[in-house]
Protein backbone atom coordinates (compact mmCIF):
# COMPACT_ATOMS: atom_id res chain seq x y z
CA UNK A 1 0.00 0.00 0.00
CA UNK A 2 1.07 3.36 -0.99
CA UNK A 3 0.13 6.93 -0.52
CA UNK A 4 1.95 7.99 -3.80
CA UNK A 5 0.20 8.55 -7.01
CA UNK A 6 0.17 6.37 -9.82
CA UNK A 7 0.61 7.71 -13.63
CA UNK A 8 -2.88 9.16 -13.29
CA UNK A 9 -2.39 11.03 -10.08
CA UNK A 10 -4.80 8.56 -7.99
CA UNK A 11 -3.48 8.28 -4.44
CA UNK A 12 -4.81 5.29 -2.50
CA UNK A 13 -5.78 1.82 -3.57
CA UNK A 14 -9.44 0.49 -4.39
CA UNK A 15 -9.96 -3.15 -3.33
CA UNK A 16 -12.34 -5.46 -4.41
CA UNK A 17 -12.39 -8.93 -3.41
CA UNK A 18 -15.39 -11.74 -2.73
CA UNK A 19 -16.16 -14.18 -0.10
CA UNK A 20 -13.37 -14.44 2.49
CA UNK A 21 -11.06 -12.02 0.30
CA UNK A 22 -14.57 -9.30 0.63
CA UNK A 23 -13.81 -9.67 4.79
CA UNK A 24 -10.13 -9.02 3.69
CA UNK A 25 -11.45 -5.86 1.82
CA UNK A 26 -13.27 -4.70 4.67
CA UNK A 27 -10.40 -5.49 7.30
CA UNK A 28 -7.77 -3.51 5.01
CA UNK A 29 -10.21 -0.62 4.45
CA UNK A 30 -10.65 -0.17 8.39
CA UNK A 31 -6.97 -0.68 9.10
CA UNK A 32 -5.52 1.72 6.26
CA UNK A 33 -7.81 4.25 5.98
CA UNK A 34 -5.84 6.70 4.46
CA UNK A 35 -4.68 4.34 1.84
CA UNK A 36 -7.83 2.53 0.69
CA UNK A 37 -9.85 4.61 -1.48
CA UNK A 38 -13.04 2.49 -2.26
CA UNK A 39 -14.02 -1.02 -1.06
CA UNK A 40 -16.11 -3.67 -3.26
CA UNK A 41 -16.84 -6.76 -0.72
CA UNK A 42 -18.60 -9.01 -2.39
CA UNK A 43 -20.64 -12.42 -0.67
CA UNK A 44 -18.41 -11.19 2.43
CA UNK A 45 -18.47 -12.34 5.75
CA UNK A 46 -18.22 -10.90 9.28
CA UNK A 47 -20.66 -13.46 10.93
CA UNK A 48 -21.52 -17.22 10.13
CA UNK A 49 -24.22 -17.28 12.87
CA UNK A 50 -23.89 -21.01 12.57
CA UNK A 51 -23.52 -23.61 15.52
CA UNK A 52 -22.31 -26.00 13.36
CA UNK A 53 -19.24 -24.03 12.21
CA UNK A 54 -18.78 -22.63 15.76
CA UNK A 55 -18.53 -26.36 16.71
CA UNK A 56 -16.49 -26.95 14.10
CA UNK A 57 -13.80 -24.61 14.99
CA UNK A 58 -13.64 -24.53 18.20
CA UNK A 59 -14.42 -27.99 19.04
CA UNK A 60 -12.15 -30.69 20.28
CA UNK A 61 -11.13 -34.45 19.39
CA UNK A 62 -11.87 -33.18 15.47
CA UNK A 63 -9.43 -33.96 12.63
CA UNK A 64 -7.22 -32.01 11.37
CA UNK A 65 -8.90 -31.61 8.33
CA UNK A 66 -12.47 -31.44 7.28
CA UNK A 67 -14.08 -31.37 3.74
CA UNK A 68 -13.60 -28.29 1.62
CA UNK A 69 -16.49 -25.76 0.44
CA UNK A 70 -16.35 -24.93 -2.92
CA UNK A 71 -18.77 -24.19 -6.07
CA UNK A 72 -21.69 -22.65 -4.87
CA UNK A 73 -22.69 -21.30 -7.92
CA UNK A 74 -26.03 -21.31 -9.84
CA UNK A 75 -24.96 -21.21 -13.30
CA UNK A 76 -24.81 -25.12 -13.99
CA UNK A 77 -21.53 -24.36 -16.77
CA UNK A 78 -19.06 -22.61 -13.73
CA UNK A 79 -16.78 -24.57 -11.80
CA UNK A 80 -14.89 -23.36 -8.98
CA UNK A 81 -11.08 -23.94 -8.45
CA UNK A 82 -11.29 -25.14 -4.52
CA UNK A 83 -9.63 -26.80 -2.15
CA UNK A 84 -10.84 -30.31 -1.79
CA UNK A 85 -10.16 -30.16 2.25
CA UNK A 86 -9.81 -27.36 4.55
CA UNK A 87 -7.84 -27.15 8.61
CA UNK A 88 -9.98 -26.85 11.05
CA UNK A 89 -7.44 -24.77 12.42
CA UNK A 90 -8.75 -22.03 9.66
CA UNK A 91 -12.00 -21.88 10.56
CA UNK A 92 -10.67 -20.62 14.11
CA UNK A 93 -8.65 -17.74 12.43
CA UNK A 94 -11.83 -17.21 10.17
CA UNK A 95 -13.69 -16.47 13.19
CA UNK A 96 -11.32 -14.22 14.48
CA UNK A 97 -10.60 -12.59 11.25
CA UNK A 98 -14.69 -12.17 11.05
CA UNK A 99 -14.94 -10.80 14.52
CA UNK A 100 -12.19 -8.56 14.52
CA UNK A 101 -13.36 -6.70 11.43
CA UNK A 102 -17.36 -6.64 12.20
CA UNK A 103 -15.95 -4.36 15.07
CA UNK A 104 -13.46 -2.31 13.06
CA UNK A 105 -16.31 -1.47 10.11
CA UNK A 106 -17.32 1.95 12.08
CA UNK A 107 -13.65 2.70 10.60
CA UNK A 108 -14.00 1.81 7.35
CA UNK A 109 -14.36 5.44 5.69
CA UNK A 110 -13.90 5.10 2.16
CA UNK A 111 -16.84 4.50 -0.71
CA UNK A 112 -18.23 1.00 0.12
CA UNK A 113 -20.39 -0.89 -2.66
CA UNK A 114 -21.65 -4.34 -0.73
CA UNK A 115 -22.29 -6.94 -3.12
CA UNK A 116 -24.34 -9.86 -1.62
CA UNK A 117 -26.53 -12.76 -3.64
CA UNK A 118 -29.91 -13.16 -1.86
CA UNK A 119 -29.39 -16.71 -1.68
CA UNK A 120 -25.90 -17.98 -0.35
CA UNK A 121 -24.97 -21.55 0.53
CA UNK A 122 -22.17 -20.90 2.41
CA UNK A 123 -22.55 -16.82 3.86
CA UNK A 124 -25.69 -15.96 5.05
CA UNK A 125 -27.25 -13.07 2.68
CA UNK A 126 -27.98 -11.03 6.29
CA UNK A 127 -24.02 -10.14 6.26
CA UNK A 128 -24.75 -7.58 3.32
CA UNK A 129 -27.03 -5.03 5.16
CA UNK A 130 -25.31 -5.66 8.72
CA UNK A 131 -22.00 -4.32 6.47
CA UNK A 132 -23.68 -1.80 4.81
CA UNK A 133 -25.10 -0.75 8.20
CA UNK A 134 -22.27 -0.24 10.05
CA UNK A 135 -19.23 0.65 8.11
CA UNK A 136 -18.70 4.30 8.74
CA UNK A 137 -18.12 5.82 5.34
CA UNK A 138 -20.37 8.36 4.29
CA UNK A 139 -21.25 7.04 0.76
CA UNK A 140 -22.42 3.37 1.18
CA UNK A 141 -24.14 1.10 -1.57
CA UNK A 142 -25.76 -2.07 -1.65
CA UNK A 143 -25.80 -4.17 -4.92
CA UNK A 144 -28.70 -7.62 -4.75
CA UNK A 145 -27.83 -10.35 -6.82
CA UNK A 146 -30.58 -11.91 -7.91
CA UNK A 147 -29.11 -14.82 -10.27
CA UNK A 148 -26.44 -15.79 -8.56
CA UNK A 149 -24.71 -17.54 -5.32
CA UNK A 150 -21.69 -17.48 -3.10
CA UNK A 151 -19.24 -17.63 -5.82
CA UNK A 152 -21.01 -14.61 -7.60
CA UNK A 153 -17.73 -13.47 -9.65
CA UNK A 154 -17.69 -16.82 -11.88
CA UNK A 155 -22.09 -17.12 -11.78
CA UNK A 156 -24.73 -15.61 -13.66
CA UNK A 157 -24.40 -11.79 -12.38
CA UNK A 158 -20.74 -11.62 -13.04
CA UNK A 159 -20.96 -8.97 -15.90
CA UNK A 160 -23.41 -7.12 -13.34
CA UNK A 161 -20.68 -7.14 -11.33
CA UNK A 162 -17.92 -6.48 -13.36
CA UNK A 163 -19.79 -3.06 -14.65
CA UNK A 164 -21.17 -1.33 -11.54
CA UNK A 165 -17.51 -2.31 -9.59
CA UNK A 166 -16.13 -0.26 -12.89
CA UNK A 167 -18.98 2.45 -12.30
CA UNK A 168 -18.60 2.53 -9.13
CA UNK A 169 -14.72 3.22 -9.22
CA UNK A 170 -15.08 5.82 -11.70
CA UNK A 171 -17.70 7.82 -9.40
CA UNK A 172 -14.60 8.17 -6.89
Amino acid sequence: LTQEPDANGFRGRIVNIGSMGGTLTLHTAAKHADVIKGAIPINAAVQLSSPDMAGLAFGRGLPDTVPGIGSDIKDPNSKELAYAEVPVVAFRQVYALMAATHDLLPRVKCPTLVITAREDHVVSPTNGPLIAGKVGANRVEMLWLENSYHVATIDNDKALIAQRAIDFIKSI
